[in-house]
């Protein structure tokens, strides 16, 4: 009993983070260009604002609690991607924060069976977004359908805690009509 209370009590500060954050507090850009896995060039913008909810997350091969969150990120990706919402995926290297290895990506890919985006950067991504300056990893950025940032969760994220607050948002939504 006592560890479902403090999983719900988690739940409630996660989102209750995730809700602070809002699009006026961020001025992001899209348009910059990151190698795909596949050695295919794309844009955020090509995922960003077109009319789906898009879960950014920013994560390393080798990084723990990545590698933990990453089954929780593939189980949303493939109940929500045919609907309303998509993951994508930007790799960087851990712990030098440096530009991601291609081949580790792909390996992690495979193993994890990620059927995502997966783009390749370093750590400057989120500045060069116009997301400020990365604070840990894992970060999980949301955006609205419209793509505006509404949460950005530093450590890990669950399936869950994101459909949550997403339902949450469109129940916000809903009643601002």
């Amino acid at each position: 009993m006592t560890l479902n209370f403090h999983n719900i009590i988690r739940s409630c500060l996660v989102i209750s983070a995730l809700l602070s954050v809002t699009s006026s507090n961020v001025h992001a850009s899209f348009d910059l260009s990151l190698k795909s896995i596949d050695d295919s060039e794309h844009k955020l913008s090509e995922y960003i604002g077109q009319g789906k909810w898009v879960v950014l997350n920013i994560w390393g091969t080798r990084c723990p609690p990545c590698r933990e969150e990453m089954p929780e990120l593939v189980s949303f990706h493939d109940e929500h991607n045919n609907d309303d919402a998509i993951v994508v995926a930007v790799a960087i290297d851990f712990p030098s924060y440096g530009y991601a290895n291609q081949d580790d990506v792909i390996a992690f890919a495979e193993e994890y069976l990620i059927d995502f985006p997966v783009l390749l950067s370093d750590s400057r991504i989120t500045e060069r977004a116009g997301l400020g300056r990365l604070q840990g990893l894992p970060t999980t950025y949301l955006f609205n359908p419209s793509g505006e940032v509404v949460g950005v969760q530093v450590g890990m994220i669950t399936k869950n805690i994101l459909e949550t607050f997403i339902n949450q948002l469109k129940l916000k939504s809903l009643q601002l009509k």
